[in-house]
Formats: structure tokens, sequence, C-alpha cells
């Protein structure tokens, strides 16, 4: 293989994707739990009959674009769309990082970060945030004045620890660095902030935000970035062309028209989320942190054999004792009210 991949690629674990088989509890990938309604579903195929599947989309989908700029009260020019965030983080790692630049992030948070920093040459800089700690202001800002990275990978609402960072907090980081700062906000919808106002104020701020949480389209991989005008245009020159679909365009679309049935379901989920947490809260055994995204971490004396016992029964959460200091940790994502209700019980068989 040493003659075929370069040494980063060798050298990597890879993205680990969780089971995602059909159980009585799927409540380990952050998805919405809400389907999109039949009628709703039958009124985007209807279109899609319509569509001429053997020519290629617009490139760029500009209606789309131009959709999200009304919705965010941006310019269209602000906007560069992708086939999921995931794809999107790519492209700007693609697009800034040559080998050796130093590129900074809080682990434990999106496990992505660090794979494609590896993968495309970029060194490191971490500064740890363990979950339920403040964030640690003064050491990111010391590692941003004497490193100067070329990038700062922030995620908030983080996952997978549910914590946020200040937005006045990345107002002074967006002050202080020569380079892009860039925040993932995949989870954005379940939270009562948001960095979206700092945007015309600092010109190397960037967002990510996905389809694929509150809109219940992680099937069909939609996500943006939001920046600058001149930001995007760079970005634009190795974004991959024709990356959304002809179909994945056309909901999306479809979505931004209901907006009011989103906030509805987004709005359950926080509920959930709030309920989860309080049950949770009353077994000694666990210790669960506040949440700003749609899930919940905890920390139980062993996680492992915790796990075990929640798959025995048809209930999936994430095991992410793997990411930094986060040993007998899990992950649960407010599931239906069902899910939510088998996942509370098996807790308690477990430890009551």
């Amino acid at each position: 293989m040493e003659n075929y991949f370069k040494a980063s690629v060798l050298s990597l674990p890879g993205y680990g994707a969780p089971p995602q088989e059909a159980p009585a509890a799927k409540l380990n990938q952050n998805e919405s739990p809400f389907d999109l309604p039949a009628a709703l579903k039958k009124e985007i195929l209807d279109k899609a009959l319509t569509l001429s599947w053997n020519r290629y989309p617009v490139n760029e989908s500009p209606r789309l674009k131009e959709a999200l700029a009304a919705w965010h009260q941006l310019a269209p020019e602000q906007i560069l769309l992708g086939n999921g965030s995931n794809q999107l983080l790519q492209t700007i790692l693609s697009g800034c990082t040559e080998p050796g630049e130093k590129i900074l992030c809080c682990p434990p948070t999106f496990s992505l970060f660090e794979l494609y920093i590896a993968l495309y040459g970029g060194e490191a800089l971490l500064v740890p945030r363990l979950p339920g700690s403040e964030t640690p202001q003064a050491e990111i800002m010391t590692a941003i004045k004497t490193r100067q990275p070329k990038l700062i990978l922030f995620c908030s609402p983080n996952n997978p620890t549910g914590s946020e960072f200040e937005v006045a907090f990345v107002e002074q980081v967006c002050d202080v660095s020569r380079g892009l700062v860039v925040v993932d906000e995949a989870y954005a919808e379940f939270s009562t902030q948001s960095f979206l106002p700092l945007l015309k104020q600092r010109k190397n701020l960037v967002l990510s935000r996905t389809f694929s949480k509150a809109f219940s389209m992680a099937g069909l991989r939609l996500g943006y970035l939001m920046a600058d005008a001149e930001i995007i245009a760079q970005w634009r020159k190795v974004n991959l062309p024709y990356n959304i679909n002809l179909f994945t365009e056309l909901v999306g679309l479809t979505l931004l028209n209901h907006r009011a049935l989103i906030e509805q379901q987004v709005q359950f989920i926080i509920r959930q989320r709030e309920w989860l947490l309080a049950q949770m809260q009353q077994i000694d055994a666990i210790k669960a942190c506040p949440s700003a995204a749609n899930f919940i971490l905890f920390s139980c004396p062993d996680g492992k054999a915790l796990f075990a016992h929640l798959k025995g029964r048809g209930i999936l959460v994430r095991d992410v004792s793997g990411y930094w200091g986060l040993e007998n940790h899990l992950r649960v994502n407010a599931g239906s009210l069902l899910e939510n209700q088998l996942f509370i019980t098996a807790l308690h068989e477990y430890y009551l």
C-alpha cells in the first residue's frame, strides 16, 4: 500500500460509522425522529416526475442559494452548497491547508476535524474542552496569538458534548485571528443562539449549516456554508461541480417553503431533549450533560456494558468513549416519544 497511497491516508483510522440497522429505538446518529409527511412526499415526487433526469442540474443550484440567502438575509454570493456539510468541510480544508499549516480545534469535538487536518497534512493545535467545563478562553487566545493558525474550527453546539461557544468570545477570536474562523452550526436550530449576526461584522467568520438534523434530510445530504462573498468565491474554485442533485435541490426548496412544520418538529425535539435530561438526572449512576443540540452526552461507571445492555434491547446509542477525554461516555439523541421511553425504561432496568 505504501506504493499506492500517501502516508497521511495510511496512518488514518478512517471514519467509523455506527450501526444503521432498524432497531426498536435508533438514537445513535442525531437524526430527526420525523420523516416527511406522506402528503409532502407526494407533492415532491409529483414535481420530480416533471424534471429531466437525463440532464445535469444547474451548477451550484442558484435557486436554492437564492432561497437560503433570502431566509438568512444574505446575498446569494455568500452561500456555498455541498453534498452534506461534511463535504464542505473537505472543501474548506482542501482550499486552505498547505502541509504543516496549523489548524486549531477543541477536542472532544466533531471527529472529522482531526481526520481532515491529518489528511491534508496540517498540524492540529488541540485546546481541550471537557464536557461540563467552561470555554478555555485564555488558552485558545494564547494559542492563536503565539501559533497563528491558518484555520480555527469550532463546533457549536458541539458534537458530542452539546456545549456552545459564547458569541462574544467567537467575536474576539475573529478579531485576533489572522486566519478563518469556521463555526459548524449543524445543530443551530436546537439552540437559542446563533452566530449569523456576526457575519456582517467579521469578514473572516464562516458558518456551516446542514439539512440533515432539523430538516429531516439526513438521507439526501444537503449542507451549506455562509461567509463573505470574497471568501466563498475562492472556495467555489475547489468545490465539487454539480454536487447537488436534482432531487436534493427539489426537496430543499420545498422544505424552505414549509419552515413552520420544521419549527414545530424542532420544538418537539427540544422538549424531548429536556425530558430525557430530567429523567437521566434522577439516576445517580449517570452524569448527563445539559445540551443545546438534539442529543445528550452522559457518563456512567461502565459505558461499554451499558451500551451492550441497551443494544440487547434494540436501543442504539452512540459509544463515544474513543473521543479524547470521554472514557465511559455515551451519547443519545432525542427521538420519538416511544423511543425515548424505551431508552429510559432500559436505563431503569440496568441501574434501579
